[in-house]
């Protein structure tokens, strides 16, 4: 692991340990330290936990990443995170365990160690860091989160983009949507196979894609939801042979959340929309305009525009 605020770069490869990521957050108020406002009390997985076992975990607890742990000495050694899922569905290198090491089977491939899909250079931060360098370095390396990890490099606990949000929510800003989102953004038709999705999720770095039908916005795809799909256990009724192409070749319209979508105006006051997306636990809200739509506005754009206040 490299800790990035210290100057103690030790790569920690390993064999690993079980249990304990992302585990209830403290409620926002007054902060002094990184740790007020991040996720304790971690849940962590051993890297030879099977690749399926870790996805129904991270789905069952609405995860977007785990952490892998040694099981003798509790270091971090590695992490999931649910692009390494989407990436592994079709969408990049990870992919190479389906085609290459299960020929192509993923039923075989969903039995195979989680570590085969991890991340095992993982930066961190450590508990002193403050609040402020926290928000700068996830700003500035685009990532969604830190493992905050002690001198042995144990976990402490994380620091995701939304638990900044919630801490920044309270705060004023005169900033609307129009002036952070993510405009004309990458749209995908209803009728695309979900390996297209994945590929472009991996590509370009999202997490969710809008879904348009002559030119209307009908839903939106999500990396959640095609992890979802393998971590409740629905791919397993649209096997026969076990063979990934059954997966992968399912239309997008038989995952995306396509009822009642949330969206936002290009108007709206940042600070609304981060506690709107805070209370009804969504990462990102679709921005129409005249009934068309503009852009995608999401918890790490939220973050950027938020932390000029701090």
């Amino acid at each position: 692991m490299q800790n990035i605020m210290t100057n103690n770069p030790k790569q920690q490869k390993g064999n690993p340990r079980i249990p304990n990521a992302e585990g209830k957050a403290k409620p926002a108020g007054k902060k002094s330290n990184l740790l007020s406002i991040a996720t304790t009390n971690v849940i962590s997985v051993p890297p030879t936990m099977s690749i399926i076992e870790g996805v129904q975990m991270m789905s069952r607890h609405s995860f977007r990443r785990l952490p892998i742990t040694d099981p003798g000495n509790k270091k971090l050694i590695g992490i999931v995170t649910i692009t390494d899922v989407i990436n592994m569905m079709g969408g990049g290198s990870r992919y190479n365990l389906v085609a290459n090491r299960h020929k192509g089977s993923l039923l075989s491939a969903l039995n195979d160690d989680i570590r085969a899909i991890a991340t095992e250079r993982v930066d961190s931060l450590s508990p002193s860091t403050s609040i402020q360098e926290a928000i700068c370095l996830l700003v500035k390396s685009g990532h969604g989160s830190f493992p905050i990890t002690n001198p042995d490099n144990t976990i402490a606990g994380i620091v995701t983009e939304y638990d900044i949000m919630k801490m920044l929510a309270g705060t004023e800003s005169e900033l609307i949507v129009d002036e952070i989102m993510t405009r004309n953004p990458k749209v995908v038709s209803p009728d695309v196979a979900i390996n297209c999705v994945t590929k472009q999720m991996v590509d370009h770095d999202y997490r969710r894609l809008p879904v348009v039908s002559n030119d209307l916005l009908i839903g939106m795809i999500t990396a959640t939801d095609i992890m979802g799909y393998l971590g409740r256990g629905r791919v397993f009724t649209e096997m026969k042979t076990g063979s990934v192409d059954e997966v992968l070749n399912l239309p997008v319209r038989d995952l995306m959340t396509g009822a009642n979508i949330r969206t936002m105006s290009p108007d709206e006051k940042i600070n609304d929309v981060a506690r709107e997306m805070l209370e009804f636990g969504i990462g990102a809200f679709p921005v129409i305009d005249e009934g068309k739509l503009i852009g995608i506005v999401t918890e790490f754009d939220l973050v950027k525009g938020l932390a000029g206040n701090v």
